[in-house]
Formats: C-alpha cells, sequence, structure tokens
C-alpha cells in the first residue's frame, strides 16, 4: 500500500483521525492520534516518543537499572516509523483508521528492542530459506458485569462472572452476548473466522484467521485493544489476563503455524509420509521442542500466565506433541493440505503476539536449518507421559532463559536481555507484596 491508496480510502471513508501505534515489550500499544494532515507530514518524518516504556512495566512504572532502556540512558526520544503495508480503518471509533510503526533510535537507526522489527526478521529468514510463515491465533477473554469505572475505583475483590455455569459451545448461551460479540465481529469481519462460548461463565473464544505472520500479530494487539474498548462502551469489563479467577478456566492464546512454498504449496503436508508430516515439518516442531523450557518467558509473560499453565486443564503443560492431541504443548493437525499446521498450546492470551511469534518462528527455523530429530509422538494422557513440564512461574522461565546458551541463537540478545529484566522486576514486585491469601490463613491463627 502507498499513501496514494491511503489518501483514497481517507476520502472515501471521511477519515478525520489516524491512530500510529507500536508495542511495547508486553505488547500494549503505545502511540499518538494524530490529524490526517500531520498523519501525512508523519509518513516522512516518524512520530517521536520518550523511549521509556521499553523500561517500564504495564502500568507504568519506569524501572532504573538497564543500560539500554532505563533512566541512566536519560530516556531519549524513541523514533516510531509509519509501516504504510499496515493501515487499516478502526471502525469501533468514529472517522478513525491506523497504522502500526516500527521502533527505531531517533537517529533512525534500527533498535533491536524493538518486538515488531524482531519478527520482520524472522519473517525474512524463513522467506530466504523460500518459506512464507501463516500464522493464526485462537484468543480466549472474559467479558465480565462490572463497568471500567468501578474497576478503576478498586472493585476488584467485587468482580463476578456473568453466571454461575459453563455453556461451551452453546448457541443459546451465546445468543445472550450477541450485542457485544457481534459489534466485535462486525469490526473485523475480514479477520474473525468464528466465535464461542468458552470453559468458563462469560468467557469467549475468538478464531483469527490465518494470516502473514506481522499482520497475524498486527491484528491480534489491535483486536485486544478494540475489544476492551467495546466491551467498556456497553458497561463491561473485558480481561485477557491468562487466570483472572483461579476458580475458573483460563484464557489461551494458542498459535497456528505453518509455511508455505513460493508455489503456495503447504511445506508441512506430505500424503505418503508417516503421519502426513513432512521432513521440513518434523524438524520445526523438533526446534521449538528442543528450546521448549528456555522460551516459555516469551509465551507466558506475567506472573499471572504461570497460573493458567497446570495439569489437566488442556493448557500446553509439557514437552510432547501428538497428532490432533490437545494434552501436549504441541498439536499436529494433518488431515489435509489446506489445514495442515502445528499448534502451539502453551500460550496464554496475555502474550505480546510479536514475541511469541518470533520466538515459535525462529526457534522452529532453527531446527529446520541444523535437521533436528524428532521425538515420538505422545499417544493418549500427555500429562500423564512423564514429559519435561513447563517452567511452573515467572522466575523459573526466568532462570530457564538465561541457562540457555541457544537463547541468542531464538531472538536478539538485547531483547532477551530486557524482557530478562522486566520479568525478573516484576518477580521481586509480587514477592515483596502480601496477598489475601496469606491474610486469611496467617493473619488470625498463627
Amino acid at each position: 500500500m502507498d499513501i496514494k491508496d491511503i489518501d483514497e480510502l481517507i476520502q472515501a471513508h471521511g477519515i478525520r483521525t489516524v491512530i500510529v501505534a507500536g508495542v511495547d515489550p508486553y505488547g500494549i500499544l503505545r502511540g499518538k492520534r494524530m490529524t490526517v494532515r500531520h498523519f501525512r507530514d508523519a509518513v516522512d518524518a516518524g512520530v517521536f516518543f520518550a523511549s521509556f516504556f521499553f523500561a517500564s512495566n504495564t502500568i507504568d512504572e519506569v524501572i532504573p537499572g538497564p543500560k539500554i532502556t532505563g533512566f541512566e540512558t536519560g530516556i531519549p526520544d524513541i523514533k516510531g516509523v509509519i509501516d504504510l503495508d499496515s493501515f487499516r480503518l478502526a471502525t469501533w471509533e468514529p472517522a478513525t483508521a491506523m497504522a502500526m510503526l516500527d521502533w527505531r533510535l531517533a537517529d533512525g537507526t534500527p533498535t533491536r528492542l524493538c518486538p515488531r522489527s524482531e519478527l520482520k526478521h524472522h519473517v525474512a529468514r524463513a522467506r530466504a530459506l523460500g518459506l512464507d510463515p501463516s500464522f493464526a491465533l485462537e484468543l480466549e477473554f472474559y467479558l465480565l458485569p462490572t463497568p471500567i469505572e468501578a474497576l478503576r475505583k478498586g472493585a476488584w475483590h467485587t468482580l463476578e462472572p456473568a453466571s454461575r455455569h459453563f455453556h461451551t459451545y452453546s448457541i443459546y448461551e451465546g445468543a445472550f452476548w450477541e450485542p457485544v460479540v457481534a459489534e466485535i465481529r462486525g469490526h473485523f469481519d475480514e479477520h474473525v473466522e468464528s466465535c464461542l462460548p468458552e470453559w468458563g461463565p462469560g468467557q469467549f473464544e475468538i478464531n483469527l484467521r490465518h494470516d502473514d505472520a506481522v499482520r497475524m500479530a498486527d491484528t491480534a494487539a489491535i483486536f485486544k485493544t478494540a475489544v476492551r474498548q467495546i466491551a467498556a462502551r456497553k458497561g463491561l469489563a473485558c480481561t485477557f489476563m491468562a487466570k483472572w479467577n483461579e476458580n475458573y478456566s483460563g484464557s489461551s492464546g494458542h498459535v497456528h503455524q505453518s509455511l508455505w512454498t513460493k508455489d503456495r504449496t503447504n511445506a508441512f503436508f506430505d500424503a505418503g509420509a508417516p503421519d502426513r508430516m513432512t521432513d521440513t515439518f518434523r524438524h520445526y516442531l523438533a526446534g521449538q521442542m528442543d528450546v521448549f523450557r528456555p522460551t516459555a518467558l516469551f509465551l507466558a509473560p506475567t506472573v499471572n500466565s504461570y497460573k493458567r499453565l497446570q495439569p489437566d486443564t488442556l493448557a500446553g503443560f509439557n514437552n510432547a506433541w501428538g497428532i490432533d492431541n490437545r494434552t501436549g504443548s504441541f498439536r499436529a493437525i494433518t488431515l489435509d493440505a489446506r489445514k495442515c499446521r502445528l499448534e502451539s498450546r502453551l500460550p496464554g492470551a496475555d502474550i505480546n503476539p510479536y514475541v511469541a511469534f518470533a520466538a515459535l518462528l525462529s526457534s522452529g527455523l532453527r531446527g529446520i536449518e541444523r535437521r533436528l530429530p524428532l521425538a515420538p509422538a505422545c499417544v493418549g494422557n500427555a500429562y500423564a507421559s512423564g514429559a519435561e513440564i513447563a517452567p511452573r512461574s515467572l522466575a523459573e522461565a526466568v532462570a530457564a532463559t538465561q541457562a540457555c546458551a541457544a537463547i541468542g541463537e531464538v531472538l536478539y540478545p538485547e531483547l532477551v536481555d530486557n524482557l530478562v529484566f522486566l520479568a525478573r522486576h516484576e518477580v521481586a514486585e509480587f514477592n515483596r507484596k502480601v496477598t489475601d491469601l496469606e491474610l486469611s490463613r496467617y493473619f488470625e491463627m498463627v
């Protein structure tokens, strides 16, 4: 897409505002709203921001310490370079469109701290091998009958689910939510393949249709923000937390992946091969299994992420794979050439899609390049297989990442170091806080 195409869209749809946004290390959209006139100027000049968000958490506490992102740098400007190919209508806001940014240093030099640029790098690696990555994402989230204003006043302890029962796949239950879910579908008509009530009360799954890996990550980041806005206008709270309540099902972010040749042949499918899997597929899967624990940090980025990763919950928990087997972290779907793909079941809905996609794609490509052998498939219940399990906490995930000599082959070391720094700070913060569970167990009785 070029600026002429964009001008035609702006004119045809009466666009008055353009949102320009990139993502921070947690996948949160950081950007500005601009008039059309100044957006056109920014296409050439870029958009400048204080770089604090590379060293801040989800509530914008800037964390002193890292030499490449923190106060020690003086918090210089970071430049957002507009990717014209990402321009799209933002129909959930009036007369609005949006475009994604790639972060660079103020002088235009690329920075290895940009999650979107990291993903682009690994897509380019795949294409250099003659392979085109296609990704899809299942996102689960909860809608709760609590206005966002109440949450912002601290009503966390009064949150109640939308019902008392589970209604997975229920057409009847889904009808009660159509005023909001239909609006979500309408704003993402090109991208939403299907939606359904999930395992938890008020929980929904929306399947985003497969696309180019970078466009899918863009759609996912934008989708999460838009859904929260739409829910808030309906008087509802929305959360993509991996586990908002220990009594209810966690919210997954399963990532579906395939590689395609230049003639649009699925590089994963061979009807005559064992399990209908090509060697390319087997090496790609082996690559992800080879760094299963060290890459967990990039798929489960928060303290809360690990509350979802429990045995016998259908969450990815162990380093096992199987054919159409949902009890392992890796599900190979090999029914036919059109739908043959790998599903990674460890990620939750709280992922930064750019970091998660980059880690999965890069580790898979590493497996192809090194021709790593694939372990035997798990048949039956992978939770009982004795397979290596995922880290049980964010601290354990950080330790696994830091202990892995190969992690620098998966993601840029600068990006890894920054993600590790932020995760270690989160662990320290949670370790020093007194929880309600501690109070209920110990306040009176010890």
